[in-house]
């Protein structure tokens, strides 16, 4: 060995001896035999437990959207539809069902991996009691800071278990209107008629107006010339919405004859009326200019005249 070698390392340096060797071998041995056995168990209870309530809490969802289904369905308050809504209720069920059954399981895997990782630190002797209470404090201090974004997560769960809205709803949220394209924990996706995607976060919906759901409102008001015979009118109106309900084309979309209001107002050059036709959801834009269309052929067959707009000259 060199003079200048350090006698103080020679300790580190040295071989172990076998009696030293054998010593570690039994100890680690004895370790993998009882914690570390415990270990492996945990690791497979966890798996087999994130499987087993993934499995139940799909079905239990699945069941519950179902079931739910057919309660409303036998108290009546399902009207009928024709089978592409019908094919869209099913659609819009299955996708809630799946939703709820995703974030379900996700929470339940979280929980129970964190249950599994606290009990792997205490059998490699780590003291989980300071990690908890760690863990603790910064969970209130992540609250505290994230308290918009738990509104928006607990306002976008209650929205998917009432199921408010749905995929492919026409919806009023307040701050946006039209088809409802995506809907997660955080926020709901509404696609405008001019094709902007508007992203409201689910905390600041206060209202939803859902014109897809159980029936739509297909409603024409008409301004009439005053010089109109009011009986003509009347009889052209219910001659049009009768034949459009017997239309094989339309007879599908209508739920309900017509109502067809009497003169709503009247002043110098006009009076008006209003049809009313009750359609499945989310087809009463086509209704609407489809009964224009047959109202305006009805009127000029019978020269049936609608109102010119009045035009007031400036200073007057």
């Amino acid at each position: 060995m060199p003079d200048d070698f350090p006698p103080d390392l020679g300790p580190l340096l040295a071989t172990p001896s076998t009696d030293e060797a054998l010593g570690l071998a039994d100890q680690l041995l004895q370790w993998l035999a009882t914690s570390g056995v415990k270990i492996v168990v945990i690791l497979v209870a966890a798996t087999v437990l994130s499987l087993v309530a993934g499995w139940l809490l799909r079905r239990f969802f699945t069941t519950m959207v179902q079931s739910g289904s057919k309660i409303s369905t036998v108290a009546g308050t399902v009207i009928k539809r024709d089978p592409r809504s019908q094919k869209a209720a099913q659609a819009r069920r299955e996708q809630r069902a799946e939703t709820l059954s995703n974030v379900a399981r996700n929470v339940a895997r979280a929980v129970i991996w964190a249950i599994a990782f606290m009990m792997i630190l205490s059998e490699i002797g780590v003291n989980i009691a300071p990690v908890i209470a760690s863990l603790g404090v910064v969970g209130l201090a992540a609250g505290i800071g994230a308290q918009t974004i738990i509104k928006d997560v607990v306002a976008g769960i209650v929205m998917l278990f009432e199921d408010i809205v749905a995929v492919g709803d026409w919806v009023d949220l307040e701050y946006a209107e039209g088809t409802v394209e995506s809907i997660n924990l955080r926020a709901t996706q509404v696609r405008g008629v001019d094709g902007v995607l508007w992203t409201v976060r689910n905390g600041e919906i206060i209202r939803v107006g859902n014109y897809a759901r159980g029936f739509s409102n297909a409603v024409v008001t008409l301004d009439i010339d005053a010089g109109a015979d009011d009986e003509t009118v009347t009889r052209i109106l219910e001659q049009v919405t009768a034949d459009l309900k017997s239309d094989p084309k339309w007879k599908e979309l209508i739920l309900a004859p017509a109502d067809i209001s009497g003169i709503l107002d009247v002043d110098g050059n006009r009076y008006q009326r209003r049809v009313v036709v009750q359609t499945v959801p989310g087809q009463q834009w086509g209704v609407e200019r489809e009964l224009r269309a047959r109202i305006r052929a009805g009127f000029a067959s019978a020269h049936v005249a609608f109102a010119l707009p009045r035009f007031v000259e400036a200073g007057k």
